[in-house]
């Protein structure tokens, strides 16, 4: 029986050792004319509760090949770390998403995909699941407040639904998600003492991939579940991508063209982008997500409802140059 306690105090002490340590192994984040912090920060720190996830995926979760998703995901954390100590080409990781989204793919293949069509499908979801939170972990606290929004969401959901024991391992791990990213969150708080960096984002990504893909193969209404929960992260990385690639942009290039970027710039800190995140989580998407597994109403009309507000910051964000 997996300690949820332990496994927060493991995350806890994991994070203050890496905070001491990470100095003295150059992981820290020097700022330049695209950062949102102005002090030399702590990065990579997402690797301690990623770290704990792939152990406790490998140990206690009955995932198909759950040793070879625990070693995907200590992959991850090996990559990001190397980009954050001394960056890696994009070209390199993004060949590296796609292979993990692949090998994802494949190692679940007997419950959620089994034919090589949905598995090249999947495997790029996985790899495009992958950038969209590292592209978005871009201020204090965000990427952060909606791994925990998304696990405690997602998780409560699963518990109360008519087949909680087909989803006992999506329950477990959203379980776990929440456990070990509460103690980064405390870091992680703008101003942040810490950032989660590619070591956290990226294996994050790939996590929450991973949550969807359990969702799916439980049942429909939770992949809607997964999918509203996400959407702030799809409406903001979707668009701005798109209009870079449409005005003839480089889409891999770091910027700060993101509507949640524009967003803190105009307010002059990352705390009202980031709780207003943790706002729409509570306020309007858990609601919406509820509601998809309790009524009849059609779920693509809770999908379009759940966007709403993240479209309308993103117009607002752009509109208000």
């Amino acid at each position: 029986m997996l300690n949820w306690v332990l496994l927060v105090v493991m995350s806890a002490l994991g994070l203050l050792a890496y905070l001491r340590f990470a100095p003295m192994l150059n992981l820290v984040d020097e700022p330049n004319n695209r950062s949102s912090h102005n002090v030399p920060t702590v990065v990579g720190a997402g690797s301690v509760p990623m770290l704990l996830l792939a152990c406790v995926t490998s140990l206690f979760s009955g995932v198909p090949h759950a040793g070879v998703v625990a070693l995907l995901l200590l992959g991850l954390v090996l990559i990001g770390l190397c980009d954050d100590w001394g960056g890696i080409s994009s070209t390199i990781r993004l060949i590296c998403y796609v292979l993990a989204g692949l090998a994802l793919a494949v190692s679940l293949a007997t419950g959620v995909v089994d034919q090589w069509w949905t598995i090249v499908i999947t495997g790029m979801a996985v790899a495009w699941c992958i950038n969209l939170v590292n592209f978005m972990d871009g201020i204090d606290g965000l990427v952060t407040v909606h791994a925990l929004c998304m696990s405690a969401g997602l998780g409560l959901i699963a518990v109360f639904h008519p087949l909680a024991l087909v989803a006992s391992d999506l329950v477990m791990l959203c379980a776990a998600l929440a456990a070990c990213f509460a103690p980064l969150m405390w870091l992680n708080w703008p101003p942040a003492r810490v950032f989660m960096g590619d070591a956290g984002a990226v294996p994050l990504g790939f996590f929450l991939a991973l949550l969807g893909m359990l969702a799916v193969d439980t049942h429909i209404s939770l992949a809607y579940v997964w999918l509203i929960l996400m959407m702030p992260l799809l409406v903001d990385t979707g668009i701005t991508l798109s209009i870079r690639l449409f005005t003839g942009q480089a889409p891999h290039v770091a910027h700060r063209d993101h509507a949640y970027q524009r967003l803190a710039l105009r307010a002059g800190s990352p705390m009202p982008v980031t709780l207003g995140l943790l706002t729409m989580h509570v306020v309007w998407l858990f609601p919406l997500a509820l509601t998809v597994v309790t009524t009849a109403l059609f779920p693509a009309l809770l999908v379009f409802l759940s966007a709403i507000p993240s479209l309308i910051l993103v117009v607002y964000a752009r509109c208000r140059d």
